[in-house]
């Protein structure tokens, strides 16, 4: 499934997809559709000429991102797109489906409402550390064209900026565990329950909370603020099982992303991320949430180390690697995944948790910005995902849901406010 890369310079220069791309180009459907978003919300309204000069002057900085999807009889890869990115207008209901088959089309947009910049990627062409990388190059040439003065960028990528040599690579295809034993499989987990939304409607519920208060909280409790949350939203699926008494008892597992530049350094700007999971099975009994708080902890302190993540890696970059799978065509590929997709990437999940952290910016443009966003994709059999971030003494947690009910989001937020914690709560519904 692995392709070759052109030399650059060349007319025919294109980009092969990394370990985690090639997965979602074959399985990613209306479903799924694997595009998240995230978003800069500034001080004032934003003044939609400049930020189009500013999307214009930043896209040669990202030449993967100028990039159509294109299928050959055994891969997909991505080729240069010439025809500019469109600024757009921005919709009630984010990160709709995009299909992938449609030519002359880029996979991710940039949209505006109000004092918004929002960014919506697939996920093939990059990971939350990759898109925030885009938006702060994106928000700090907007406001320079609007006339902020800053000498140092710190970090952030100028649009005259040179291209770093690994920004384009495949930080996948360096890692090599070796015969390691493969993670161990997980049974069907529960599934928030009830009605979803059709067509492109998708619920986000967004609560902003003092990072500062919250990190005070986690410090208390002897653990970190990602393996509160992480505990919070165990809790809640919890609240909702009992409430809903289903006759068939699943796991409740929550699957957290990670980043993997923090155990093997890269400056890639594609994917480059894994995952560990954390459950907790009602068939033993009720779970006070002290019990839930530690064996979350301790399930992290278990799984996010580099021996337990390699074991991912063996079976993604192997599978990948397998010369009986790369002879297959895509034909054949795609069925195959999708039936994979489903008893390995969504039954065994109730739910999804991503926090990218902290996100800075220097002093003159960080005067004026408010907060930043995160909103993982839609995942309509899971019902609801989370996406976490922080911006000074803001921390942001945005709830997306297929599900019609909003019980889920309802016991999230007041097991927040339980912890001390109040919770600021907007909607776009």
């Amino acid at each position: 499934m692995a392709n070759l890369k052109h030399p650059p310079g060349t007319e025919g220069i294109f980009y092969p997809l990394d370990n985690s791309a090639v997965f979602i180009a074959s399985v990613s459907g209306k479903s799924s559709p694997y595009i998240f978003r995230v978003s800069c919300e500034l001080n004032d309204i934003v003044y939609l000429p400049a930020l189009e000069e500013a999307l214009s002057s930043v896209m040669p900085r990202f030449p993967s991102l100028s990039t159509e999807l294109r299928s050959g009889l055994f891969w997909y890869y991505l080729e240069p797109l010439a025809k500019p990115v469109s600024l757009q207008a921005d919709t009630r209901y984010p990160v709709e489906y995009h299909s992938l088959n449609r030519r002359d089309r880029h996979l991710f947009r940039v949209r505006a409402y109000g004092n918004r910049i929002s960014c919506e990627f697939h996920h093939i062409l990059t990971d939350g550390a990759g898109a925030v990388e885009f938006l702060r190059s994106l928000v700090a040439t907007y406001l320079t064209r609007r006339g902020v003065s800053c000498d140092d960028w710190e970090g952030v990528k100028k649009p005259s900026s040179p291209i770093v040599p690994g920004e384009l690579s495949d930080s996948y295809a360096e890692l090599s565990p070796g015969k390691i034993p493969l993670p161990d499989a997980l049974p069907a987990a529960f599934h928030l329950p009830g009605q979803r939304y059709g067509a492109h409607a998708y619920r986000v519920i967004t609560g902003t909370v003092s990072l500062s208060v919250a990190l005070r909280i986690s410090r208390e409790k002897g653990v970190s603020l990602t393996e509160l949350l992480s505990a919070i939203y165990l809790a809640a699926l919890q609240d909702v099982h009992e409430a809903e008494n289903p006759s068939r008892w699943h796991p409740l597992c929550v699957q957290v992303p990670v980043n993997m530049r923090r155990f093997h350094p890269s400056v890639s700007l594609r994917n480059f991320f894994l995952f560990i999971t954390v459950s907790i099975d009602r068939r033993l009994g009720h779970y006070g949430f002290q019990e839930i708080l530690d064996r979350v902890h301790c399930l992290f302190r278990l799984h996010l180390t580099e021996k337990e993540l390699n074991r991912q890696i063996r079976r993604n970059v192997g599978s990948e690697r397998n010369i009986v799978s790369r002879l297959f065509p895509l034909c054949v590929k795609n069925p195959v995944l999708k039936v994979v997709s489903r008893f390995a990437a969504e039954r065994p999940f109730s739910g999804n948790l991503s926090n990218l952290q902290s996100v800075s910016m220097p002093e003159p443009f960080a005067a004026h910005i408010r907060r930043f966003d995160i909103l993982p994709s839609r995942r309509t059999g899971i019902g609801a995902t989370i996406g976490v971030v922080s911006w000074q003494d803001v921390l942001s947690v945005t709830v997306g849901s297929m599900a019609v009910s909003r019980a889920f989001e309802r016991r999230f937020f007041i097991r927040c406010v339980e912890l001390g914690m109040p919770v600021r709560v907007e909607s776009n519904m």
